[in-house]
């Protein structure tokens, strides 16, 4: 357990702040595509 925190660690202090913001860029226009293609239904049912 002690070492999986360490290498938990180890793998955090790698990773920068303009790698985090660039993946949430990427999964937030990701997002955006998936929800533009979702129908228009309206949510109305029997028609």
């Amino acid at each position: 357990m002690k070492n999986q925190l360490a290498s938990l660690a180890f793998f955090a202090q790698k990773i920068d702040r303009q790698q985090i913001q660039l993946i949430l860029v990427i999964v937030s226009l990701a997002a955006l595509l998936l929800g533009t293609g979702a129908p228009l239904d309206g949510g109305e049912v029997g028609k």
